[in-house]
């Protein structure tokens, strides 16, 4: 074989194994996103909370390529801060209550706390002429709730009225820890007791939110028009770290409808602790089972749970088993219950915001009774919540410090030890105790708007199959390209073996 013959094979090899790298590094290549992190203190530990935009447009849900770089572009050491934290404790209990008047005029007393003293325990006590003068519970236009001696967060307050009742009760709630100053909580809610259609619709627990106080005041908001408590439960949470507050997503049309159940596509990743359903038509009432969807996980993949499940969700549900059966393996059952929006003469009521278990569903699925229609003419939407993650890194090497993550799906990644990767808490910080919060000061994140743009299209978009997740003008570039150095090298090598041939044939 004569040089240039070598050289010409040589090189139409090459070409065409540089035009194969080019295509498949096209198919697997992530375009990453960074945003900056401000900090907060001196350190040298900072707490991160995420924002939830963040999983709609992250390339995996459970953020395992996320990193965290000072000025020079390295990665500096992080943990997710509550992987290893103590398991959160849960508590019920029945709390003290207290009848107030309105004064003359109907309007609620200034101040309650010159009715009261304080025990050695921190508990109120009524004084005797604030006794003495106490109207009766049909009377009252407002009530105190004594939570000094609840422990950890607030999770949710249970009513009790008297059986008979029935009616709309509007009421507002406030917080104070010395009775003095009242700060509201909240919107104006509802307390429900209602018959229709042959059923009883009843709500008389009201999520706190995790809320923090010593003390409740209620409000009826026309005080005409309220109903005597006879006894108010709180459930609470103990937890070591603290918990960052609920956030919601817009609202999320269903992506199908069958005969008997609605589909809604989540963002991914995205641990659904609440959701409301917000029925389109007035007057209707249905019953339905609320069901997350999974995908199937890859033999390989072990994704981590991102937070603790709901423990609201497991006070009301862990001895609940919901009456709709699934029709699909990876189909998990969460809560059964009556969705409404009524028109009533104190104003509309609408069903409450349902607790969910904090897991990662790929669809939440509706299931109805009967036909999917019982819903109203136009399908519901919904909207989750959930408690975003929260990370701790250590502030080495030079600010401005960043946040980069990988923007697109990568079906190719190999799981292995990456430059970067979590550490677990007690690596990252030297002493650490689970039983006792990670002493670290403040940071906060903005994503840029590109990515928020496309959290909220992952979020209302039907999911691209992972085979279709190139560009189709990109694919008929990179075939062309294999097309044409195909020919190259045929070419060439038709070159070849004509110069064999005349070498064959030429005399000795």
């Amino acid at each position: 074989m004569s040089g240039a013959a070598m050289w010409t094979l040589r090189a139409g090899s090459a070409f065409v194994a540089v035009m194969v790298a080019t295509s498949f590094s096209a198919v697997h290549a992530q375009p990453a996103t960074s945003a900056p992190i401000v900090l907060q203190g001196d350190g040298p530990y900072h707490r991160l909370t995420l924002p939830l935009s963040i999983y709609g447009s992250a390339a995996h849900g459970d953020l395992r390529d996320l990193r965290v770089r000072n000025a020079a572009g390295h990665a500096v050491p992080y943990a997710w801060l509550r992987n290893e934290a103590a398991a959160p404790r849960t508590a019920s209990q029945d709390v003290p209550i207290f009848a107030l008047p309105g004064s003359d005029t109907g309007t609620a007393s200034a101040d309650a706390s010159l009715a009261f003293s304080v025990r050695p325990d921190g508990s109120l006590a009524l004084d005797s002429k604030a006794a003495s003068a106490q109207r009766k519970a049909s009377e009252a236009t407002q009530w105190l709730i004594d939570l000094s001696q609840v422990k950890g967060s607030l999770l949710q307050a249970r009513f009790e009225i008297a059986p008979d009742a029935r009616g709309l009760f509007a009421f507002r709630l406030e917080a104070s820890d010395d009775l003095r100053q009242w700060r509201p909580v909240g919107s104006e809610d509802q307390l429900v007791r209602l018959a229709h259609s042959g059923q009883t619709i009843e709500r008389l627990a009201v999520d706190l939110g995790s809320l923090r106080t010593r003390f409740l005041r209620l409000r009826w908001s026309d005080p005409q028009h309220g109903v005597p408590l006879t006894g108010v439960g709180i459930d609470s949470v103990q937890e070591v770290e603290p918990v960052a507050p609920l956030e919601w997503s817009g609202p999320l049309k269903p992506g199908r409808c069958a005969a008997a159940y609605c589909d809604y596509l989540l963002p991914r990743g995205l641990p659904v602790q609440s959701l409301r359903i917000d029925l389109a038509d007035i007057n209707t009432l249905a019953q339905v089972g609320v069901s997350g969807l999974s995908e199937p996980a890859p033999a390989t993949a072990t994704p981590p749970q991102p937070v603790p499940r709901n423990p609201l969700y497991a006070l009301r549900h862990q001895q609940r088993r919901p009456v709709s059966l699934p029709d699909r393996p990876d189909e998990s059952p969460l809560v059964d219950a009556v969705v409404y929006r009524l028109a009533q003469a104190g104003g509309e009521v609408r069903s409450p915001v349902l607790a969910l278990d904090g897991a990662v569903y790929t669809r939440l699925r509706l299931r109805t009774a009967g036909p999917v229609s019982v819903l109203g003419a136009t399908p519901p939407t919904i909207a989750v919540g959930a408690v975003p993650r929260t990370l701790v890194f250590l502030a080495q090497g030079g600010a401005p410090f960043s946040l980069s993550w990988s923007a697109a799906p990568d079906t190719g990644t190999v799981e292995g030890a990456v430059p970067g990767a979590p550490l677990a808490l007690s690596t990252l910080i030297p002493g650490y105790a689970s039983d006792k919060p990670v002493v670290a000061d403040g940071a906060s994140v903005t994503l840029p708007t590109a990515a928020i743009t496309a959290a909220v299209a992952a979020a209302v978009q039907p999911p691209i199959p992972q085979t279709d997740g190139l560009d189709p003008s990109r694919k008929w570039w990179l075939w062309g390209a294999l097309g044409v150095g195909l020919l190259l090298l045929a070419g060439m090598a038709w070159s070849l073996f004509a110069s064999l041939r005349k070498d064959g044939a030429a005399p000795d």
